[in-house]
C-alpha cells in the first residue's frame, strides 16, 4: 500500500513501501530543511494514500 507524507513546506513525498518512504523523507530533510528525520517519527507521519 502505498503512503505520504506532506511536508509543511509544501512536498509531497509518496513511496510504495515504509522503507522507500523513510529514505526519501530522510534524504528531503537533510537537503531541504538541514535536519536529520527519524524513521519512527516518518512512519508516524505517514497516511495512507
Amino acid at each position: 500500500m502505498a503512503k505520504v507524507i506532506n511536508c509543511p513546506c509544501g512536498t509531497t513525498i509518496r513511496a510504495e513501501s515504509d522503507d522507500e518512504l523513510v529514505e526519501l523523507v530522510q534524504k528531503h530533510a537533510r537537503e531541504v530543511h538541514n535536519q536529520e528525520a527519524k524513521r519512527e517519527d516518518v512512519l508516524a507521519m505517514a497516511r495512507p494514500e
